[in-house]
């Protein structure tokens, strides 16, 4: 299995703030690092970010097809899961 080579957890979501709003009401971020060492790091910690949605529903479907004992839904959740992590890994 990889490795997620991002800043080790746990991560807080406390003083969250928006960088920036755009015209639609596009919440925008970013993440910045002044130490030339953590530029992969924080290159992971952006795919993972990035990946949130995606993994979030893949685990809801997972539950869901648990739940139900239906082995259609568990493949078709199990294959959204490995896509999220591939996502979450920066292989996509």
């Amino acid at each position: 299995m990889k490795k997620f080579k991002g800043t080790p957890g746990p991560w807080s979501g406390k003083d969250v703030r928006i960088c920036r709003q755009d015209r639609a009401g596009l919440q925008l971020g970013f993440i910045m690092t002044h130490d030339e060492n953590r530029v992969a790091e924080c290159e992971a910690n952006a795919h993972l970010i990035a990946a949130a949605p995606e993994l979030l529903e893949a685990l809801q479907l997972l539950l869901n097809s648990w739940s139900n004992g239906s082995s259609k839904d568990i493949s078709n959740a199990e294959r959204k899961a490995r896509s999220a992590i591939s996502k979450a890994l920066g292989d996509e």
